[in-house]
């Protein structure tokens, strides 16, 4: 089988995988400082649309 990468080992690989699981998957912000998150938008802010959408009335 080729790897993609030659740094690690498969078993290195897996092993750091295992570690960041949590941090992947968990409901929160993977950030050790919090004021390096993204502000959340405000309630009057406009709507931005998303990749995809298209803009109403078109």
């Amino acid at each position: 089988m080729e790897r993609g990468s030659e740094k690690h080992s498969p078993r290195e690989d897996d092993a750091l995988k295992a570690e960041l699981r949590g941090t992947l998957q968990g409901n929160r912000s993977s950030r050790a400082e919090e004021w390096r998150d993204p502000e959340p938008p405000a309630d009057d802010d406009p709507a931005v649309p998303l990749a995809g959408e298209r803009p109403e009335g078109r």
